[in-house]
């Protein structure tokens, strides 16, 4: 089980150490029976059954710790995870468990020794709240218009996909309003079922119906003064969308139960996923009531249209959330980042927080790593063992080249056939585009065409086209 990097075992146990070199080959990993004896070790296997579970507190901020125990149960598992071990895995041991864990365990610390983006805490906000993040051109004509309307008591329409930050904005609208000190109401239509849902925006008296043991206020009156936010209205049910037109116009509505009529002063903003304008067409939302909420509309793109404020969005959620789990996050590394910046994101910012929050809750370092990541279909940057794979059959093929006993021109072979194998694959990858392979491997195409020709590369689409 070749792998590169150094590790190490802190154990006393002779049928343990045999197990290992069994499984990683004769003096793969060297031994220890006192941690303060472990000077330089990627990833070190605590024995804990004879050099004691405790040992982990010592070894676990300079090491990657995998502890292994003969003793079945949930005792280890629990209390090793729990105090920062990397791994744990069972005695007798399967050589797929232990070369997984060790993979992961060296992939991750070549990962952080590569290329790293530092966060400096500092994280550049074009919103007044911070909420929201970035400077991509779509996000900064947001911005603006939040500016414009905020202080002008006209209702605001949000648009765009779930997820995009649709509330935010419209707290921030709030924020910037002369009613930021009277309260921001929220009701989201599409939480509450539609029999409950009068009762909760305009309140009801007791006895009003069965279970209402007590008089309550609704949403409409909490909001009196300030801002009443509807997210999902295109949820709304079709037969309180009239009341709430008639509490807009006239400012006016009665709790249920009751015939004294309330009056309120209240700002309208919404938000919706959804199209209107067809709903409007489709007869399942009201035009009079789509003309009254629809006076400035702010449309949120989604992420993976300004995809260019991903590093910015990844900075401001991992120094929240790193700050609520007690975490240091420094930063993170190139692949993490990446794979952050190819994915399609169909869960908009929202899916990004989780996946953040996820990544701080699982890294085993100060930086966020693309082992940390769980995205849905994941292109394979995401998985960065391939690139570990790649270096040790480099490493082993190098090695045969020496041990061969041929003693000239090996610089030149090595890196005539690395760079043969790179531009067929390149070729192969683009489907024989020789401007793509050329922009991929960033030269030019007559570099390329030179290349091919001094490799004897046949050009594989022109044998296709001739057939």
């Amino acid at each position: 089980m070749p792998m590169t990097g150094n590790v190490s075992i802190l154990t006393e146990d002779q049928s343990l150490i045999k197990e290992i070199e069994d499984i990683m080959g004769s003096g793969a990993v060297e031994v220890f029976s006192r941690p303060e004896d472990i000077r330089e070790a990627d990833v070190v296997l605590l024995d804990a059954d004879t050099s004691g579970i405790q040992n982990l507190n010592k070894l676990r901020d300079k090491n990657f710790v995998i502890v292994i125990t003969a003793e079945k149960g949930t005792r280890y598992l629990i209390e090793s995870m729990t105090f920062g071990a990397f791994d744990c895995v069972f005695r007798p041991l399967k050589k797929s468990a232990l070369a997984e864990s060790l993979k992961k365990a060296l992939g991750i610390r070549s990962e952080i020794n590569g290329h790293l983006v530092e966060f400096h805490g500092d994280t550049r906000g074009t919103s007044v709240t911070c909420a929201i993040v970035g400077d991509s051109p779509m996000l900064q004509e947001v911005c603006k218009l939040i500016g414009q309307v905020g202080r002008v008591d006209v209702p605001v329409l949000i648009t765009g996909e779930s997820g995009t930050g649709k509330e935010l904005v419209a707290e921030s609208v709030w924020k910037v309003s002369t009613r930021w000190e009277k309260p921001f109401v929220v009701l989201n239509c599409a939480a509450i079922p539609e029999n409950l849902l009068e009762a909760e925006l305009f309140g009801y008296e007791k006895g009003a119906f069965t279970g209402a043991s007590a008089s309550r206020t609704g949403k409409f009156e909490e909001a009196d003064g300030g801002i009443i936010f509807f997210d999902e209205i295109g949820d709304m049910p079709y037969s309180l969308q009239a009341k709430v037109l008639r509490v807009l116009q006239s400012g006016t509505f009665h709790r249920l139960g009751s015939s004294r009529e309330i009056s309120v002063d209240v700002r309208i903003i919404t938000a919706t996923n959804k199209d209107l304008e067809k709903m409007v067409r489709e007869g399942k939302f009201r035009e009079d009531l789509y003309f009254r909420i629809n006076v400035v509309r702010i449309h949120l793109p989604a992420l993976k249209e300004r995809k260019e404020d991903i590093p910015l969005l990844c900075e401001c959620f991992t120094r929240r959330h790193g700050t609520q789990t007690g975490k240091e996050i420094k930063g993170a590394t190139s692949r993490f980042q990446k794979a952050l910046m190819e994915y399609d994101w169909p869960g908009n910012i929202r899916e990004l927080e989780n996946v953040i929050r996820k990544a701080i809750a699982f890294t085993k370092t100060p930086y966020l790593t693309s082992y940390d990541l769980d995205l849905k279909g994941t292109q394979p940057s995401v998985k960065p063992v391939h690139d570990i794979s790649f270096k040790d059959a480099l490493r082993s093929s190098v090695k045969n080249l020496l041990g061969s006993g041929r003693e000239e021109n090996i610089y030149d072979t090595v890196l005539k056939e690395a760079e043969m194998i790179l531009l067929q694959e390149a070729l192969d990858a683009s489907g024989w585009n020789r401007s793509k392979a050329a922009r991929t491997l960033g030269i030019n195409r007559l570099t390329l065409r030179r290349k091919m020709e001094e490799y004897g590369i046949e050009n594989k689409m022109h044998i296709a086209e001739a057939d």
